[in-house]
């Protein structure tokens, strides 16, 4: 079946949406954590689904460190 061009920007909208909430979301926790968020978990968040970064997008500024970690396993 073929996608129509709305269905495709859609879909694109969508996936620059949710890399924006990543990046978001990991330049505040950069600034709580400092270098407790390794590299290794910013690329966890950045590989993360929709379902995941909604819950940290709501929980930013409670969440602590190793909530955020248990929860990117």
């Amino acid at each position: 079946m073929f996608n129509t061009l709305e269905e495709i920007a859609k879909r694109d909208r969508e996936k620059a949406r949710l890399e924006g909430e990543r990046e978001f979301a990991i330049r505040i926790l950069s600034k709580r954590f400092g270098n407790q968020l390794t590299e290794e978990i910013k690329d966890k968040i950045r590989k993360a689904d929709e379902k995941t970064i909604d819950y940290i997008g709501d929980n930013l500024l409670e969440i602590t460190i190793e909530e955020l970690k248990e929860l990117l396993k």
